[in-house]
């Protein structure tokens, strides 16, 4: 899957630059300048895109293009920064919060926030 980020002029030069690819992941909504780049460049069958970006998505641009045979699909992206404070909490959750806090040297909200999601998933 080719995946395309950044602004409009970066996203065109990218798929310039790109070989044909079934999938295309653009994080950008789709106008008719991109909209004939990918046709012309890149082919594709699938096209995802975030559900925010979508939605902003001209309803003619998106029916052109499944007009031609391409599907596009509204995608939950994953946003933020991965972390793995639930591994390090999971480790300790015999313990209470504070305890936890002083023993790692995470910040109390974060291990009380962590610490009750997983309990509350224990239990569940």
């Amino acid at each position: 899957m080719l995946i395309l980020r950044g602004k409009k002029e970066e996203i065109l030069k990218k798929i310039e630059e790109s070989e044909p690819d079934e999938e295309v992941y653009i994080n950008k909504e789709i106008d008719r300048d991109i909209a004939i780049s990918l046709l012309d460049n890149i082919e594709p069958k699938i096209i995802y895109i975030p559900i925010s970006k979508y939605k902003r998505t001209s309803k003619r641009i998106l029916k052109a293009l499944e007009g031609v045979g391409i599907k596009i699909k509204a995608v939950k992206p994953k946003t933020g920064r991965p972390t793995n404070v639930d591994k390090i909490i999971k480790k300790y959750l015999h313990l209470k919060p504070e305890e936890i806090a002083k023993k790692t040297g995470l910040n109390i909200k974060t291990v009380e926030y962590h610490y009750y999601k997983l309990k509350k998933g224990k239990n569940a």
